[in-house]
């Protein structure tokens, strides 16, 4: 009888297949539930249990009519739950209808085909939302169960119970899987990296997180409530202090008063990019290298935004990104997926000793009208000092001096003339209200300056000896342009609130409890909590920055590595050797498993049985029919004759006449009767 597997005339799906089909329905749409229309999971039940209905007799095939108004029904609830055409979640929801409603029409095991393979493609469809490291072991279990379900539904008899039945499906489909792992890495490491061809977008109010490219009062301050993870960096050589570690994303250089913007009219991607390549591109001549260089690796997080976040400025860069003239680094695309990153950075060179009119212009613009007190404060500190740096160092002292308060619950502040409203009435707010209220007073002075968004530190993980830069890391700091010096940095939260920048986010507001308010992430108080958090990170940043970071220059160094010099015949060589290797192992796994091949129940029963009786004197010979050896027996030893008779005819039955749904019923009487022929 083999392993159960149809051969014969019977194409249609039975029960227990069905049930196998459910299974991996329901394994494979679970995970979409995170990023889809909940709804869709109550829809593949009910499809497949309709469906078992019909199989039980209990209804009948469902007709086109119904059909359609059932696919109908379906598109106009992906219509209805906000899904935007195209996009990314739009098609994955219409797949994943026609998923859930395939099982309606199942009838015969090619209609179970198309289902077992529609999943193996969503299962790599799942991997477009995340690439984590759950996800890949959550999508080999789901090829398992697919396996799994492929070779349920091509059994027409049933060998075993449904407990055993379950376990050989499931082990041979780890078994052929496992077949498939040497040339999964084959294919991982040799095959050529390419860009893709297209890409289709996703919602851009579910994708984009993180820094955005404006900034209002309050904005960092709402973004540092959240532990979601921004990036993780490793070091070269020796990890610089917390107080150096400034992650500069964007600069923003406009102020309507209210918010600040990158520029006055808000370029979207592609405007951005032909501005850097055509206007406002990185020049290298801009740059007089001074200090240590740091080199690190970076691998960001998905933001659905371009934004990278590097120590500046940064010289040395790998990868498809563009440097702008203010010395942000920004990736070519928006970030759908984890990027790695390699980049030196020197923070102690000095940046635009001769500075552009087109970049002064920028560095000075103001609203033409509003925040009059804190220009005539500005004018008024200005006269009183006789230098820019007397002036700044003026400034930073009226922040320390006077009542400021550095807060993660700042007041609201108004639509207008909110530069006013911070500095002489409510003296309390974040790293965004200090930023941008020098800036202010920079410019109304007339000292080029701007405001600059990233994050600042991070947390090391001694573990993976990486530092982990999450949201509640943002942060917002100013630079001034000085003659001679270029631009410097200046950090007004520093002055304020000194141990943000030492210690760290949670330090800084640790005697108001605002850090993660509302939130249950804080393990500092729990070190073996916080030890495992660690460790569980580091497992991340090694599938991230090893897997999903194999990248095109990876390739190439390793094949460096392998090979030395790099040549067509030199690679083929390699690749076809490798090949030659698995072709051999599989050819081996394949004998030793033949050898090794799973007797059938029935058949171990009989061979015991004629054990028994060989003991007794009586021999089959080879190829002797089980009815002939039976009378053989019972002629020979009359007392059990009723036994051996009784034996040789269940035998017989499971042979020549199988019956899927009696086979448990019969071997537990086989193997009783080896117990009175015992």
């Amino acid at each position: 009888m083999g392993n159960g597997l149809g051969t014969g005339g019977n194409n249609y799906i039975t029960y227990s297949g069905m049930i196998w089909l459910l299974a991996a329905q329901l394994v494979v749409m679970l995970p979409f539930a995170l990023h889809l229309p909940v709804w869709l999971i109550p829809l593949v039940l009910f499809a497949a249990g309709w469906r078992l209905w019909v199989l039980s007799g209990g209804a009948s095939q469902p007709g086109t009519l119904l059909k359609l108004g059932l696919m109908l029904f379906g598109i106009g609830g992906l219509f209805l739950s906000g899904l935007k055409f195209p996009s990314l979640e739009a098609m994955s929801a219409l797949l994943l209808l026609g998923f859930a409603f395939k099982s309606l029409e199942v009838i015969q095991r090619r209609d179970a085909l198309v289902v077992v393979f529609i999943g193996y493609f969503l299962v790599a469809l799942h991997f477009l939302y995340t690439q984590s490291i759950l996800a890949g072991l959550y999508g080999v279990v789901s090829l398992v169960v697919l396996t799994g379900a492929l070779i349920g539904t091509q059994q027409t008899v049933a060998e075993f119970t449904a407990v055993q039945n379950v376990r050989f499906n499931l082990r041979l489909a780890a078994v052929m899987l496992l077949q498939c792992v040497p040339l999964m890495l084959l294919l991982f490491v040799f095959a050529p990296r390419l860009q893709p061809l297209w890409s289709l977008p996703m919602l851009t109010d579910q994708a984009k997180t993180g820094i955005s490219d404006r900034m209002t009062p309050g904005d960092i301050a709402s973004l540092s409530q959240s532990a979601e993870l921004a990036f993780r960096v490793t070091f070269k050589g020796e990890r610089p202090a917390q107080n150096q570690l400034y992650w500069r994303g964007l600069v923003l250089n406009h102020f309507d008063g209210h918010e600040w913007r990158q520029f006055e009219q808000t370029p979207d991607l592609w405007q951005m990019k032909e501005l850097v390549r055509q206007e406002y591109a990185f020049r290298p001549d801009a740059v007089q290298v001074a200090g240590t260089p740091i080199e690190y690796e970076a691998v960001y997080e998905k933001t659905g935004q371009p934004w990278l976040f590097t120590l500046s400025p940064t010289l040395k860069v790998a990868g498809d990104v563009l440097q702008a003239a203010d010395f942000r680094v920004m990736a070519a695309q928006e970030l759908q997926a984890p990027l790695l990153l390699k980049a030196t950075s020197y923070p102690q060179a000095l940046r635009d000793v001769q500075l552009a009119s087109s970049l002064r212009e920028l560095a000075l613009q103001l609203p033409t009208d509003g925040d009059l007190r804190s220009r005539e404060l500005a004018q008024r500190l200005r006269q009183e000092t006789g230098s820019e740096q007397a002036y700044i160092d003026k400034v930073l002292a009226r922040f320390r001096e006077q009542q400021f308060f550095y807060t993660l619950r700042p007041p609201t502040l108004g639509d207008s003339n909110t530069i006013d409203e911070f500095l002489f009435e409510s003296q309390r707010g974040f790293c965004a209200h200090y930023a941008g209220s020098f800036v202010f007073l920079m410019r109304a002075a007339g000292i080029p300056a701007r405001v600059v968004a990233g994050y600042q530190g991070g947390e090391w993980n001694a573990q993976g000896q990486y530092l982990a830069v999450h949201q509640y890391d943002a942060h917002a700091w100013a630079e001034v342009w000085q003659q001679g010096k270029g631009w410097v940095q200046i950090d007004p939260t520093a002055v304020i609130a000194p141990q943000r920048v030492e210690q760290g986010l949670e330090a800084a507001v640790q005697a108001e409890g605002s850090f993660l308010q509302g939130q249950l992430l804080s393990t500092r108080h729990l070190p073996w909590l916080n030890g495992l958090r660690h460790k569980l990170d580091a497992v991340q940043y090694g599938w991230q920055r090893w897997v999903l970071g194999y990248d095109q220059t990876t390739q190439m160094d390793l094949l460096h590595a392998i090979l030395g010099e790099l040549t067509l015949l030199r690679v083929a060589t390699l690749v076809g050797g490798v090949l030659v290797v698995i072709l051999l192992g599989w050819l081996l796994m394949l004998g030793l498993a033949r050898r090794h091949a799973r007797e059938a129940l029935e058949h171990q029963l009989y061979r015991r049985f004629c054990a028994i009786l060989a003991k007794r004197g009586v021999v089959r010979q080879p190829g002797q029919a089980p009815g002939a050896f039976a009378q053989q027996a019972a002629a020979a030893l009359p007392a059990q004759s009723d036994n051996i008779r009784a034996f040789t005819q269940v035998y017989e039955t499971l042979c020549y006449l199988p019956d899927a749904s009696g086979y448990a019923k019969h071997t537990r009487q086989l193997k009783a009767l080896l117990g009175k022929l015992s």
